[in-house]
């Protein structure tokens, strides 16, 4: 089961993802994104949630085309799970058609895997409070996210 998550600019309609994080649990791939010249919205208030700033972005990022391609050549065919199917639905479609890109790969609510039974959410809820808390995670990071995500996942539909 693939998890992404993407960290973002701010939480707006102009934002646009700075990060992108996706975990089966076995495979890993993570990429700091280098903002186009017209990704120009920067929330203050979201870097110091996420402790990335524009700078590194610019200096360490890699080209978005190139992680559309990466995120394509891994996810072929997959469904992909994620937190917040609204915002990383907006952040993947900015991604993907700022490139020119389409996905190869659908991403998923989560809402799919947990809300048919109470016990699954309950015990979802409870592996991602404790896994946040842990220490073992960076959180609002995205490739933690997505592993802190992935792996509550994988032991609240366990059982």
């Amino acid at each position: 089961m693939w998890v992404i998550d993407f960290e973002a600019s701010g939480l707006t309609k102009n934002s646009y993802p700075i990060e992108v994080g996706v975990t089966n649990g076995k495979f890993e791939y993570q990429a700091i994104i280098r903002p186009y010249e017209h990704w120009t919205h920067w929330s203050e208030e979201a870097e110091a949630i996420h402790h990335i700033s524009r700078d590194s972005l610019l200096s360490e990022g890699t080209r978005p085309n190139d992680i559309a391609i990466e995120l394509n050549g891994l996810l072929v065919d997959q469904m992909v799970y994620c937190d917040s199917l609204h915002w990383d639905h907006f952040w993947c479609n900015v991604l993907f058609s700022d490139c020119g890109v389409s996905p190869s790969f659908k991403l998923v609510d989560i809402q799919e895997l947990v809300s048919n039974s109470d016990s699954v959410l309950e015990a979802f809820l409870g592996h991602k409070s404790k896994l946040e808390s842990s220490g073992r995670f960076a959180l609002h990071r995205a490739l933690d996210d997505a592993r802190i995500i992935q792996e509550s996942l994988t032991l609240a539909l366990a059982g």
